[in-house]
């Protein structure tokens, strides 16, 4: 197989979490010698895989909210990818997708070698060659294989964390704060990075601090975020930034959406606050909590200023927490799950 396919897309209501996992595992597969296309609709994501140096094969988006309509478009979205299987001589396809049906799988996959599938919900049995979910929570989830020979390659040793998060330097925990981190994601649909730093800057004890927060590609708060910082010198953004690890290392406490960025952190050892944002977070950061990877602050709807303000300053006051936490957040992933998964396909 030389030939690597993926359908995937980016965008302000989809985030950008899929993307990121599958250039990921594109730049592992380019390392290794394959060549490397991309499937996508969505402006926002095609972008952000040009700037990768991938190629882009351009589906027809049509955006619907009707769900006769949606389950056409997913019929007449499966030709275009067998036209572009026949066309570009894909060998493997890999689908990062929750917009997926059975009828969706079995009609793509007579027509390539192998198909697999990035998963995160476990919604039914998927008819693929090859299933990854790096997450903490893969491994509770029941799933049922659809073949024998179906290949899963579950739990965070398959996480697929950028090569940028490998082989770090070890973390220095200060006994003094100085430094916070807010990162929700790629697109922040709920405004959640404006409404964190208020909170904070409010704060007689916290104002001072100095505040990292990313922003995304896909933002649309960047105005307002710019306003705050034109007021106040301590807070920094940090725009279309290359490595992130660099910022989560110099925090001393993280405060982020769920999803792969919390891998990212666990893999830095920053101590981490973390909420949920969407349905299939909500797992991940519960499991995690449980199992002392990081503080869980809950759905991104009930955060109010009382609930992250008091464990901000637990976090300050406990030293000793927060090494537990960077320790535990090592333990939990080292960043070569792309490395396993491409030598694991490559004796396919």
């Amino acid at each position: 197989m030389n030939k690597i396919g993926f359908r995937v897309d980016a965008g302000p209501n989809i985030g950008f979490g899929h993307i990121m996992r599958c250039l990921s595992l594109a730049v592992e597969f380019r390392k290794q010698g394959y060549e490397v296309y991309f499937l996508s609709k969505m402006k926002d994501g095609i972008v952000k895989i040009k700037e990768s140096g991938f190629n882009v094969i351009q589906l027809n988006y049509k955006k619907t909210t009707d769900l006769k309509e949606g389950l056409y478009e997913l019929q007449r979205e499966a030709k275009e990818i067998i036209y572009a299987i026949k066309e570009y001589g894909l060998d493997l396809l890999f689908i990062d997708s929750y917009n997926v049906t059975e009828e969706y799988f079995l009609e793509i996959k007579p027509h390539v070698k192998k198909i697999g599938y990035i998963d995160d919900l476990n919604k039914f049995v998927y008819p693929v060659d090859i299933l990854i979910n790096g997450n903490i929570a893969a491994e509770y989830m029941d799933y049922k294989k659809y073949s024998e020979d179906e290949v899963m390659l579950l739990g965070p040793k398959y996480n697929l964390l950028r090569e940028e998060f490998r082989n770090l330097p070890d973390k220095v925990i200060n006994e003094e704060v100085k430094e916070i981190m807010i990162t929700t994601g790629g697109s922040d649909p709920y405004n959640m990075s404006y409404k964190i730093l208020k909170m904070i800057l409010d704060d007689e004890e916290l104002k001072d601090l100095t505040i990292n927060v990313i922003i995304g590609n896909g933002f649309s708060n960047k105005e307002e975020l710019r306003k705050i910082k034109e007021k106040n010198k301590n807070v920094i953004l940090h725009e279309n930034i290359k490595e992130i690890s660099e910022i989560m290392l110099k925090s001393d406490i993280a405060i982020s959406a769920g999803g792969s960025t919390l891998y990212e952190l666990c893999a830095c050892g920053t101590p981490t606050l973390a909420f949920i944002m969407a349905d299939n977070q909500e797992f991940i950061v519960k499991k995690m909590d449980e199992l002392g990877y990081l503080k869980s602050l809950g759905w991104y709807y009930n955060l109010d200023d009382k609930k992250l303000l008091k464990l901000i300053k637990t976090f300050i006051k406990d030293y000793s927490l927060r090494i537990k936490l960077k320790n535990k957040g090592r333990s939990l992933i080292n960043a070569k799950g792309v490395v396993r998964i491409v030598e694991l396909i490559s004796t396919l």
